[in-house]
């Protein structure tokens, strides 16, 4: 299918501002939809709250499995806990610039912090 470029704008002044207005609108729903996505923030009027919630779900077990791969050290030492901290650490974050590698970085640091002084390097060795 051939892919349209964008429709040249005929009307009036008035009907320009309408067209922003509602640019502008559908902007800030889809800003809010986003959040309410990868953010914890609260899910826009017009949308399906159950839906919204449960994609948000979805794409946090996307993350942590992105994770897992390249922190299998952290999967180890956490064991069965590691999807709960995955969440919490997750919950109204989003992911970060730099992708699954810095997401892991970013998770490995947050668990330092949640649990006091550092006992290893962050990739599975022992400090002295």
């Amino acid at each position: 299918m051939a892919e349209r470029g964008p429709v040249p704008y005929a009307g009036g002044g008035s009907d320009r501002g309408s067209a922003d207005a509602a640019r502008e609108s559908l902007r800030a729903s889809q800003a809010a939809l986003l959040a309410a996505l990868v953010a914890g923030g609260g899910v826009p009027d017009g949308f399906d709250r159950e839906r919204v919630r449960i994609q948000a779900h979805s794409l946090v077990a996307k993350r942590r499995g992105l994770v897992a791969r390249r922190r299998p050290d952290l999967v180890m030492s956490l064991g069965p806990d590691f999807a709960g901290k995955f969440a919490a650490y997750a919950a109204g974050r989003p992911k970060p610039a730099g992708g699954s590698q810095a997401d892991a970085r970013s998770f490995a640091e947050w668990l330092g912090a949640q649990e006091g002084p550092s006992q290893g390097d962050g990739h599975g060795a022992s400090t002295p």
